[in-house]
Parts: C-alpha cells; sequence; structure tokens
C-alpha cells in the first residue's frame, strides 16, 4: 500500500492583515477611535492616531534599536553582535503603545493585545517582509503563567501565525522580574533558564511584546543555536529606547 506524499515544510510565513470581522464588529458596537474616541470607520484606531503611533522606520538589523544614522548595524551590534541574525520591531515603546501594551499584559485587556498585533502585520505585510521557520513565542514560566493566565508572546505568535511552534522551548528555571536589572544582571540571571524540548528546525523566528535590553532573546537564542538552530530572526510589538 503506497503512502501519500509527505507534506512540505513550513518554511515561511504569510502576515496576515488586520481582521474585517473584527474591525465590522468594533465598528456596530463602539465605532469610536480607542485614543481619542473620535468616529473611526476604518479600525479600533482613527486615521490620525494610527499615524501618529511611534512607528520605527529604520533601526539596527540585528537588535532592532531605532537608528537615525542609516547604517546598518547599531555601535553595539558591530562590537558585540547578539546571537540573533535579524530582528524587527513595529514601535518604540512610547505614546500610547506603551499603555496598551501594558493594559494587554498587566491587566487582560486582550483587545488592546490584538489591535497591536493587527497593525503589526499589516505593517510587516506592507514591507513584504516574511520570515523562514516557524514562530516561537518567549516562554513564560509556569508559576509566572499560572499569575498572569496567559503567555502574551504566545498570543501574539498566534494572531500572526501560522506556523507556530509554542512547545519547542520552555522556561523551566522561574527568575526574579528583569526590570531595573542592568543589561549583565539580566544575562546573569537568565543563564540555564530555557531549555529545548525536542530537535528544533534548522530556522525560528522568536515573537515578543517588548524588547529592552535583548538578554532575554539572546538567552532563549543561545539555546536555539546549541540545539543546532542556524538562522534566529524576531519579531517584536515595540522597542524600549
Amino acid at each position: 500500500m503506497s503512502r501519500p506524499p509527505a507534506k512540505p515544510p513550513q518554511t515561511r510565513t504569510a502576515w496576515r492583515p488586520p481582521g474585517r470581522w473584527a474591525a465590522f464588529l468594533h465598528n456596530l458596537f463602539s465605532g469610536r477611535c480607542r485614543f481619542c474616541q473620535a468616529r473611526s470607520l476604518a479600525c479600533p484606531l482613527c486615521p490620525g492616531c494610527r499615524e501618529d503611533l511611534p512607528w520605527i522606520s529604520a533601526a539596527c538589523e540585528r537588535c532592532g534599536l531605532p537608528l537615525a544614522s542609516g547604517e546598518p548595524l547599531c555601535a553595539g551590534c558591530r562590537t558585540a553582535p547578539p546571537p540573533l541574525d535579524r530582528t524587527r520591531v513595529i514601535w518604540t515603546y512610547s505614546d500610547g503603545v506603551d499603555d496598551l501594551i501594558r493594559a494587554f499584559k498587566l491587566h487582560e485587556d486582550l483587545a488592546a493585545g490584538r489591535l497591536l498585533t493587527e497593525l503589526a502585520a499589516a505593517a510587516l505585510h506592507q514591507r513584504r517582509t516574511p520570515c523562514q521557520g516557524p514562530l516561537v513565542p518567549m516562554p513564560l514560566h509556569p508559576t509566572r503563567y499560572r499569575r498572569r493566565g496567559f503567555n502574551q508572546s504566545a498570543l501574539i505568535a498566534g494572531w500572526l501565525g501560522p506556523p507556530v511552534a509554542s512547545s519547542l522551548i520552555r522556561r523551566h528555571r522561574y527568575t526574579a522580574p528583569q526590570r531595573g536589572q542592568t543589561a549583565a544582571d539580566r544575562r546573569t540571571n537568565l543563564h540555564g533558564a530555557f531549555r529545548l524540548q525536542r530537535p528544533p528546525p534548522p530556522a525560528v523566528t522568536l515573537v515578543d511584546d517588548v524588547v529592552t535590553t535583548g538578554a532575554s532573546l539572546a538567552a532563549v537564542a543561545d539555546c536555539l543555536r546549541q540545539g543546532g538552530v542556524k538562522r534566529i530572526e524576531v519579531i517584536a510589538l515595540a522597542r524600549a529606547i
């Protein structure tokens, strides 16, 4: 008995533009901009507030730090490059984006996270920047997951995907919160915190909500490199500056 031909592996992600059904429901029941409360017929943000978001137009290819010089790499990545091949970040963590991300992550405002993700998907679609490999959300330790009730990075990846590899890597060691720590302290804090659950594909794209120092991404990337991953990209909503 002949076996059916194997399906080719999924190696690229097609970014999905904002969902028309979600926009229709928003307009039907509110129809007002989330920021200025003006009538909005396009999406939960009016065109003016959408344009005023802190979009990143030029950034370091490796870490996503906004650059005004037009150079492909920042000074830090030229001297000590992180274990990342490419990082794409949509906004700086400011001017309303920070409020939406805090509402999403800390106050269970899933609509805020979905709104930012759909805007990010539209921007990635417009820039024609697909990625190789599945989307891998930054893992959350089970203790923190129980407290929060969800992994915001996993939700973002699911809204952006497919394909998504949510269980590829696990955060098996609980670490102290990273806020307020220096970059060196963050790296020390995260040493050995992540573990692969199975052999990884040759290329992956990590997904996170906010990039700060990049220590968490670097720690996950180091774990993936040790497992044999050749190319690691990053998609994040915002970059702290």
